[in-house]
């Protein structure tokens, strides 16, 4: 179950990606900023608040936790990083390029 757990995030995270690049444009890949890249990253959070958290029994956005607070930022530092890392990942493809 692990590894069907960890192969479909990352193939989440692939299409996110894909989403970023969809909405920002071939123009924004060529010269990356990091506006769009934490807009997705941070909207990313939906997915474990509206469908992750409450399918394993914890509410929405973990309101059926003991600290809902502290998961909810975790969650969205987690995802803020996931931007950071697209509009990293965006400036090393542009300068190979």
């Amino acid at each position: 179950e692990r590894w069907i757990g960890w192969t479909a995030h990352y193939l989440i995270g692939i299409a996110f990606a894909a989403i970023l690049l969809a909405i920002a444009g071939s123009a924004w890949s060529s010269h990356p900023t990091i506006g769009p890249a934490l807009i997705v990253g941070i909207g990313s959070v939906a997915a474990p608040f509206l469908v992750m958290q409450p399918a394993m029994g914890f509410g929405i956005a973990a309101s059926r936790t003991p600290r809902p607070a502290a998961a909810r930022m975790r969650s969205l530092a987690t995802h803020a990083v996931f931007g950071l890392g697209l509009y990293a990942s965006a400036r090393l493809l542009a300068s190979a390029t």
